[in-house]
Parts: C-alpha cells; structure tokens; sequence
C-alpha cells in the first residue's frame, strides 16, 4: 500500500505453429493464442504490496458484429485459447470475479464492479481495444486499475489566533468518505450505493471503510509551525460528480486540547488509474462531523491530480 511501483505489462499472443517467411495472412483461420504477462516487465518488490499484481486473467475476443468468438481464464498470469483470424475486439479484465456469463460486447458493456473486489494486493483492471489477430502482427491493450489513489501528503498546523497555538494539536486518524461502491468495468454507470455517506459515528466508518479507506495514525503531536507527512495512500472507486452527486472525501480527524475536529477535503470528479495529492493547512478548529465541511477561515488545502505511475499495458503478438 505504500509501496511507488512502475507498471508497464505485456499480453503476448502468440500464432501456433511454425512460422515461415512466407506465411500469409488468411481471414478466419484458426490460431491457438498463448497470453502471459511478463514477470520481468513487471517491477515486483519482496515483502511489499504491489499495485500492479496480475494474479488472475480473463481474455474475451469478439467479432465485428459483437459476438463472443472465444473466452480464456486463468488464476495465473498465462493462459491459451482459440480463435479465428480477422479484425477483432478483444476486452481483459485483470484480477476480477470470473465473467464467464459473457456472450457479446454488449453483455461486457453492462459489467458491474463491487469495490469489495479489490485488495492491495488484487486490484481489478479493464481494457477493451480493436485488433486484427494474424500470425504476425502485435497489439498493445491499455489496462488500467479501476480504483482512484489518494495520498495525504502533509498537514501543516499554521492556527492564526497565538491562543490556540498554545493547545496541543494531534493528527487522529484519517478516511475516505462518499465513495461508490462499485463502477462499470467499460461503460459509466450510476453507483448502486456508497461507502461512509452522511454517516457521523466513528465505528460505522471504520467498518465500511475497511484497511483501503481508513488508517488510525495514533495521536501524532503536531505544534504551530510544523508539518506532519504521513504520505498515506487510500484507494476508492471514482465519483465523477455525475447526476449532481455530492463530492468524495478526503477527511482529517484531530485531536484539539480535549475536543475532537475534523478537516473534511472535497475532491475534484475523480478518475480510474488517477493519483490525487492532498496538503492541508489547518488554520483554526474544524467542524464537528465528518460530514459538515469547514470553512475556508478554518483550513486551506491543495489538492493535484498526476496519471498513477505508467499503466499497465497488454501487448498482443501474434
């Protein structure tokens, strides 16, 4: 979970056979393909988590009129299946519940992914491109992790007033808040519910939240004038804003004196495969429930949005 690894997959197909120079192209023949993931394109650190774990692959391949022509699945990263040449559509889906009720493009289309799918270990990836399968020609299928990143970068205690400079100020715990259960693998869809919506006690977060939403930091002192940087990573399904959707958040529980804040930060529509950095400013005492916003006399706060790491590509060679 804490662990920056470069991604760059391959899915190799390759045509059965022994191949001559003089191979021709001939339409509908029937090839046997072989689709693995290189280890050695993948960046794998021993005893830490990898973003970019292939522990399951499903290949689907259509023809032009939509129809599925073949279906692999494998528990590794390697599998084989047959199919005929031609112009195709080919979808895989990487690390998710098997989908093998699929019989057309448009079946694909109306995919539902639970959020519940993913670990850190096992995040679901999708991707769907046009190919031509030959015996000589190579594809590259962009795949890419469904789940948004998000990391506390620092928070910084700047209280205007000198009074509540003197008041211990302590960092809690921080969570995600409103965000999707689950998504669509290849089309937009509405959210059939969300995780930590308009909910105020403590212990229903943390049960929903689960160990990709949530983290207790303790109660680590922060005085006026400097930065804690916990560079802690979460990991929730996009909320696009779509159908006026209220934001998802980023949310700061502290410790003031006695009294308990919190610093809820509103983030921008999300992505799949996108990294959003947070920095909070604490200026005075934030609001009472996670769920109430502060004003922008209490905190200030910057958030950027990169492309997380490389995406994982599939690389199809006949």
């Amino acid at each position: 979970m804490k662990s920056k690894v470069m991604m760059m997959a391959v899915l190799t197909m390759c045509g059965c056979g022994e191949m001559s120079e003089d191979c021709s192209f001939q339409e509908h023949e029937m090839v046997e393909l072989s689709f693995s993931v290189p280890r050695q394109s993948m960046t794998r650190l021993s005893g830490a988590v990898s973003e970019d774990a292939v522990n399951d692959l499903q290949i689907f391949v259509f023809g032009l009129d939509g129809q599925l022509q073949a279906y692999g699945h494998s528990d590794t990263d390697e599998l084989t299946l047959t199919c005929s040449t031609g112009d195709k559509r080919v979808a895989a889906l990487v690390n998710s519940p098997l989908k093998e009720d699929v019989t057309d493009e448009a079946s694909l289309k109306r995919l539902v992914s639970s959020f519940s799918d993913n670990s850190v270990t096992d995040f679901v990836m999708s991707g769907l491109v046009d190919a031509k399968v030959t015996r000589t020609e190579s594809v590259v299928v962009p795949v890419n992790r469904l789940v948004s990143k998000i990391i506390l970068k620092s928070v910084r205690n700047e209280f205007e007033l000198p009074q509540h400079r003197e008041i211990e100020f302590s960092v809690k715990s921080v969570f995600i808040t409103n965000a999707p259960k689950d998504m669509g693998y290849f089309a937009h869809m509405a959210p059939s519910g969300w995780y930590n919506k308009d909910v105020s006690d403590m212990g229903q977060i943390i049960a929903q939240a689960g160990t990709m939403m949530y983290e207790d930091l303790g109660l680590k002192k922060l005085p006026y004038g400097e930065a804690y940087e916990p560079k802690t990573f979460f990991y929730c399904y996009p909320n696009d804003l779509a159908d006026n959707a209220a934001p998802t958040y980023l949310v700061v529980e502290a410790m003031f004196g006695n009294s308990l804040y919190y610093y809820p930060v509103d983030l921008p529509a999300m992505e799949s495969n996108k990294c959003y950095s947070v920095s909070l400013t604490v200026c005075r005492p934030g609001s009472d429930s996670p769920d109430t916003p502060v004003e922008k006399t209490d905190a200030r706060f910057e958030v950027s949005v990169q492309p997380w790491a490389d995406n994982v590509s599939v690389d199809e060679v006949i």
